[in-house]
């Protein structure tokens, strides 16, 4: 039980790893050296050549950057000064080869400032939820107490 318990913790915590930002990487570049890592950032104006079929730029934040080697077809949205999280493997310090890369919509990814709570289906299935949790212990209990008299 227990190596099953650490097996799926493994392949849980690796198939939700955070974006880092490209000054963690950089900064921590030891820590992710030959390591599969997600990297957000910005793709940096100017930078975007095309080697073979390989394309080439430099990622960047506020304080850093790295290069990206990125072999496969650019996403449909794909543009300089769009943010985007590519996802491979940091093969040194500063250049990451990424194998998939997905661009980050402002308009799908950000909420544009409604809570959950503001949407009328999201209250009806929380409300429908506790109620089907709240009849099932009820009835839980009702079927011990009539078991016990």
């Amino acid at each position: 039980m227990t190596l099953s318990g650490a097996l799926a913790y493994d392949a849980f915590t690796s198939y939700i790893s955070p974006y880092l930002t490209v000054s963690q990487v950089v900064r921590d570049s030891v820590t992710y050296l030959n390591k599969g890592i997600q990297v957000l950032g910005t793709v940096a104006s100017g930078s975007v050549m095309y080697e073979n079929a390989s394309m080439v730029f430099n990622l960047i934040d506020d304080e850093s950057i790295i290069e990206v080697n990125y072999t496969g077809s650019p996403p449909q949205n794909f543009q300089e000064g769009e943010q985007v999280v590519v996802i491979g493997k940091l093969i040194s310090p500063n250049t990451v080869e990424a194998t998939q890369m997905l661009v980050k919509c402002p308009s799908k990814y950000e909420g544009g400032g409604k809570s959950l709570l503001a949407d009328p289906i999201f209250l009806a299935a929380i409300l429908l939820g506790s109620g089907a949790l709240v009849g099932t212990v009820l009835s839980v209990a009702w079927k011990r107490k009539q078991l016990k008299v």
